[in-house]
């Protein structure tokens, strides 16, 4: 705090101060006092009010500094309270003592958003347990049904119960709960189970798919992975070209990094649009002619973040599609 600020904000009490000094000066005039009265009079009044100002001055520009350098410091503003101490003066307690009544107000807000927050995500979770046991029925029925039809239903069977997991992982992706487990796995298993759990939807659409990978072994949690890999792999079939349908996950391994590339032969990305494909609900160009949320590479990227992996894309229109995943070495990985 400049003491031009300060001075500004006492300019009436100020002014009040040189207009008593100034009458108490006229009426000590008005029964004859002297001029060296005058003089002492004056200089005792100027003084005094002089050093009551340059103290009050002192105190508050301690705190008020104080309050705006640790603001500065702190990532989370509200946090500024606990960092200091209440001062003396009662400007400074009454703002002190209102800033912890927003605190105490603003935390209390929080936890029942959290709890409201928390019940929901256990009943969502809890109706998307239930959902899945009759679609795990259906399936089993349509299994002793072999046939093209019953294919079909199966595949379909497959999107809903994607789309139920995209539901269960966003809910894990913007409340995160420590839902995860790392572990050290091999990336060809899990690879190879999303491809298991996906085989419907790439056997109907005549996908052919290709998997060059070796021992290579990732810090990962295994099922948000396989989730991970099955929203790939439902992008490639649902944005599918013509003809040479194809999938082909390659692993290669950078020193202590472990980068996975899934490339598919679709439709591609625009370069426009390319930037922007991980925002939420960001549909783009390809995403206008289907009917798409832009929300499963949106729950890849949080995932992807919350895991420590990172997650990029590359495309060319008309050509292919690129999804890079890259995994931390073995000892920031068992860090994480």
């Amino acid at each position: 705090m400049k003491i031009w600020d300060y001075l500004k904000g006492y300019a009436v009490p100020a002014a009040l101060w040189l207009a008593a000094g100034c009458l108490a000066e006229g009426v000590l005039l008005l029964f004859g006092g002297t001029a060296a009265e005058l003089v002492f009079v004056g200089g005792i009044l100027f003084g005094a009010g002089i050093l009551a100002f340059l103290y009050d001055y002192r105190r508050k520009a301690a705190f008020y500094n104080r309050l705006w350098e640790r603001l500065d410091s702190l990532e989370e503003k509200y946090l500024v309270v606990e960092m200091l101490k209440e001062p003396q003066f009662l400007e400074g307690r009454l703002l002190y003592q209102s800033y912890m009544e927003i605190l105490k107000s603003m935390n209390d807000a929080i936890a029942r958003h959290e709890r409201v927050n928390g019940e929901f995500r256990q009943y969502a979770e809890a109706w998307i347990h239930e959902i899945k046991i009759p679609i795990a029925s259906a399936r089993l029925i349509l299994h002793n049904s072999p046939g093209e039809i019953s294919r079909k239903l199966k595949e379909q069977l497959t999107r809903i119960d994607g789309d139920v997991e995209q539901v269960l992982y966003y809910i894990r992706s913007e409340v995160p709960q420590n839902d995860y487990s790392i572990g050290r796995h091999s990336l060809r298993e899990i690879v190879e189970e999303a491809v298991r759990e996906n085989k419907d939807s790439l056997i109907l659409n005549r996908f052919s798919v290709n998997i060059e990978i070796g021992a290579e072994a990732v810090y990962t949690d295994r099922k948000w992975l396989s989730f991970v890999l099955g929203q790939i792999i439902s992008n490639a079939v649902k944005y599918a070209g013509e003809a040479g349908r194809r999938i082909c996950f390659r692993a290669e391994k950078d020193g202590t990094c472990v980068r996975l590339q899934a490339e598919d032969s679709g439709i591609g990305i625009v370069p426009e649009d390319l930037p922007r494909i991980f925002e939420k609900s960001f549909t783009g160009n390809n995403g206008r002619q289907t009917v798409a949320t832009g929300m499963g590479l949106y729950i890849c990227r949080k995932l992807c973040e919350e895991l420590g992996h990172r997650i990029a894309a590359e495309s060319e229109p008309g050509r292919y599609t690129r999804i890079i995943l890259e995994f931390a070495g073995e000892r920031d990985g068992a860090e994480s």
